[in-house]
């Protein structure tokens, strides 16, 4: 299945649950920064590059999102 057929089966199913666009974004943005740190062994720099972001811009993002660094799967 392509990128696009995965997200647009995610999305049926997060808008037939009623789930805000708000707490969609938040989510996967959560999930996607811990999958870059986690995947960059915590190297802040590296997952920052991964991510298109500066370090800074990352942690930021660590904190507002309330993500573990190291940790997988539930933040």
């Amino acid at each position: 299945m392509t990128i696009d057929g995965q997200l647009q089966r995610v999305i049926d199913e997060l808008v037939s649950k009623g789930i805000s666009l708000e707490v969609a974004k938040r989510e996967f943005e959560k999930r996607y920064v811990t999958a870059a740190v986690v995947r960059a062994d915590g190297n802040m720099g590296q997952a920052a590059k991964s991510l298109g972001i500066h370090r800074n811009t990352l942690r930021a993002k660590i904190s507002l999102l309330k993500v573990k660094p190291g940790a997988r799967g539930n933040c």
